[in-house]
C-alpha cells in the first residue's frame, strides 16, 4: 500500500531500519538505567576473627556515556549524602584551630565535616589531655573513637590512657608512631625536581661556630645535659635554653632571628629528643634539616625510616661520646665531606612546623586530616578494637639512654 501512495522502495528500507534502530535504543536505556549503578555485597572479617563477619553495601559508578535520566542522578545524591563521615573531636588541642580543621575537611577529596555532635560517626580524643574515665558511652556499636598523640609516652600530660575503663574503647590510632592507623610524623621531604644550588665559600665563611643546641626542659628522661656536657670536653657546644648557658627570648619572633643566626654560624645543629621511644622524632629533627646546618640527631627513632638519605649525623653509630666528638671535629676541618652533607639536604625541600603555627605546619596539618578522613570511609566497613591502649602506647617503647660514656 506504502509503494501506491508513492513511497519508494529505497524509503521504505529507510523507515524499517529507523525502526529497528529506535527499538535497539529503547533497550539500551533501559539497560542503563538499572546498569549504571550496581549494588554488590561483600563480606569482610573482623581482626582475628574469620568466623564473624560483616555484611557491607557499597555502589560501583560506571560512568555512562551519556547524561542518565534524572531519577537516577537523584538516587547518587541521596547516596554521597549518606556517605559523608561526621567527625567530632572531644578535646581538640589549641594548636588545630577549629576554622581551620573545619575548612581543611571540606577541602579533602573525600567527603568528611567536622560536627559538635558527640554522636558522630568518628570522634578523636587527645591522649595528652584525655580524662580519667569515659566522658560519654559510644552512640551506637559502630561509633568509632580514635586516640590521638603526638607526645612519646614518658612526657605526656594525663596518663588516664593507662586506666582500666579505657580499655576496649579506642578502634584507631594517630600519632607518630609509624604503625599507627594515621600516621602522623612532624614532617616530611619532598624531592625537588633540581637540587639547590648555593654558594658554598659564602657559607663556610660565616661559621665561626661549631655547635648550638637549643632546649627548654631539662632533668628530662634522655638525660641531654649530661650527654652535652660530655661532649664540651672534646669540642665547644653552646646550650641555649633554661638548660643552657645562652638564652634566646621565648617568641616565636625573636626564636626566628635565633635560628637563622644559627643557622648562619654554626656548622652542627644537635636535635636532641627529650626521651628515647620508638619513631618519635619531634620538630627539633625537621627544623634544622631546612637549614643550612648539618643536624646531629639524638633519640628512639629509626631515622632511615622518616629521611629519604643520610643527610644527618646519628650519635647511634658512635661507640663513645669521644668518638662523636672526633668525627665531628674531622668534618669541622674537611670541607668536602662537610659539604657533601648538606649537598644531599639540598635536594629536598622540608615540610614542618618551623617556627610555632606557620603557614608550613598547615600543610603538613591539612595532610593528615585528609588521610584520616578517606581512611575513615574503609574503616566504617570494618570492626577494629584495641583491648588495651596503654599497652600499645608504651609497653616496650621506651628505654634509658645507654650512651652516657
Amino acid at each position: 500500500m506504502w509503494l501506491k501512495q508513492g513511497l519508494s522502495k529505497s524509503n521504505l528500507k529507510r523507515a524499517i531500519l529507523s525502526l529497528i534502530i529506535g527499538a535497539l535504543l529503547v533497550h539500551l536505556a533501559v539497560f542503563v538505567h538499572f546498569d549504571w549503578f550496581r549494588f554488590e555485597f561483600r563480606t569482610l572479617p573482623k581482626d582475628g576473627d574469620h568466623n564473624n563477619n560483616k555484611t557491607l553495601t557499597y555502589v560501583q559508578n560506571l560512568e555512562p556515556t551519556f547524561k542518565p535520566i534524572l531519577e537516577v542522578t537523584k538516587n547518587v545524591s541521596q547516596i554521597k549524602k549518606q556517605e559523608q563521615i561526621k567527625i567530632h573531636w572531644f578535646n581538640k588541642p589549641v594548636y588545630i584551630p577549629l576554622n581551620k580543621l573545619k575548612t581543611w575537611l571540606s577541602q579533602c577529596s573525600s567527603p568528611c565535616t567536622y560536627t559538635k555532635d558527640k554522636t558522630s560517626d568518628i570522634v578523636i580524643f587527645d591522649g595528652d589531655t584525655l580524662p580519667r574515665d569515659p566522658p560519654f558511652k559510644k552512640s551506637n556499636p559502630n561509633q568509632i573513637w580514635v586516640f590521638y598523640q603526638m607526645e612519646s609516652p614518658p612526657i605526656t600530660g594525663s596518663k588516664s590512657w593507662r586506666r582500666e575503663m579505657w580499655r576496649n574503647q579506642f578502634n584507631r590510632t594517630m600519632s607518630y608512631r609509624l604503625e599507627s592507623d594515621v600516621f602522623i610524623p612532624y614532617g616530611s621531604f619532598t624531592k625537588r625536581l633540581k637540587p639547590l644550588k648555593k654558594n658554598m665559600t659564602a657559607i663556610l665563611k660565616q661559621k665561626t661556630k661549631l655547635a648550638v643546641i637549643f632546649s627548654s626542659h631539662c632533668g628530662i628522661p634522655s638525660k641531654r645535659e649530661i650527654f652535652i656536657n660530655l661532649l664540651r670536653k672534646y669540642i665547644p657546644v653552646d646550650f641555649y635554653g633554661r638548660c643552657g648557658n645562652l638564652t634566646c627570648k621565648k617568641s616565636t619572633e625573636t626564636n626566628k632571628s635565633c635560628f637563622k643566626t644559627a643557622e648562619k654560624t654554626y656548622k652542627f645543629y644537635f636535635a636532641f629528643e627529650n626521651t628515647f621511644c620508638k619513631d618519635y622524632a619531634s620538630e627539633k629533627f625537621y627544623r634544622p634539616e631546612s637549614q643550612d646546618l648539618v643536624t646531629v640527631v639524638r633519640g628512639g627513632a629509626d631515622y632511615s625510616k622518616l629521611s629519604p638519605e643520610k643527610n644527618y649525623i646519628d650519635t647511634k653509630d658512635f661507640n663513645s661520646v669521644k668518638e662523636l666528638a672526633s668525627y665531628l671535629k674531622y668534618l669541622d676541618k674537611n670541607e668536602t665531606a662537610y659539604t657533601e652533607i648538606l649537598e644531599r639536604k639540598w635536594k629536598y625541600e622540608v615540610n614542618h612546623p618551623e617556627y610555632g603555627f606557620s603557614e608550613m605546619a598547615e600543610i603538613a596539618q591539612k595532610q593528615w586530616i585528609c588521610d584520616l578522613c578517606s581512611r575513615a570511609i574503609s574503616w566504617m566497613k570494618e570492626s577494629k578494637i584495641y583491648g588495651n591502649i596503654a599497652s600499645w602506647y608504651e609497653k616496650d617503647i621506651c628505654h634509658a639512654p645507654t650512651d652516657l660514656h
